[in-house]
């Protein structure tokens, strides 16, 4: 504009210099083509993730691209218990991806434990088919623990409302995406008293 430099249309340099008229006419963002105006982006992205097929290539991709992330962002167990000895080398679906097939990609929905927490105690007996709710619960305020500091730390891995969303999903709850960590584990001590 003033000082006659080009801008960007849909993520490239311009050929030509931009002037405000470009920047304030109202037209939509290369990035949101395909989505309603009325809903935020992010509004749309949980929809479309909402969306994905399980048992799909691609539903397998995002599971271990999301399994990997955790590997990356963790190199000691999320749960700190008696059995955090040792390395952290399992990264465990807290709602299993068999019973929960469009949870498994969720980053809240994973958490890095060591084998003997793994097999151990949320697998009881080494039988992955199966889940111990009393562990499920300790995993679950360990993720939200780990979830409250990242979002302090202005990291961009997840998301307090994705974390309530697969919460209300696994639990078939109503909880409300305006409550405050420590209201979100008031409410899963009281879930996991009920059961």
């Amino acid at each position: 504009m003033e000082n006659n430099l080009s801008g960007s249309v849909k993520g490239r340099m311009s050929e030509n210099e931009f002037y405000y008229t470009d920047l304030i006419y109202n037209r939509k963002n290369w990035r949101d083509v395909s989505k309603d105006k009325t809903i935020s982006r992010q509004e749309a992205n949980a929809e479309s993730e909402q969306n994905i097929l399980p048992d799909t290539a691609f539903n397998a991709y995002l599971v271990q691209k999301a399994m990997n992330q955790i590997k990356k962002m963790y190199s000691e167990s999320e749960v700190k218990d008696q059995w955090a000895n040792g390395d952290a080398t399992q990264v465990h679906h807290i709602f299993p991806k068999s019973k929960f097939p469009q949870l498994a990609h969720y980053l809240e929905n994973l958490i890095k434990l060591t084998a003997t927490q793994h097999y151990t105690k949320a697998h009881p007996n080494n039988k992955t088919d199966a889940i111990n709710p009393d562990y499920q619960l300790v995993c679950l305020l360990a993720k939200s623990d780990s979830i409250e500091k990242s979002l302090q730390k202005n990291e961009l891995y997840y998301r307090k409302e994705s974390f309530i969303y697969w919460i209300n999903t696994g639990l078939s709850q109503e909880l409300n995406f305006d409550l405050s960590f420590r209201q979100i584990k008031t409410e899963l001590a009281t879930i996991y008293n009920d059961i």
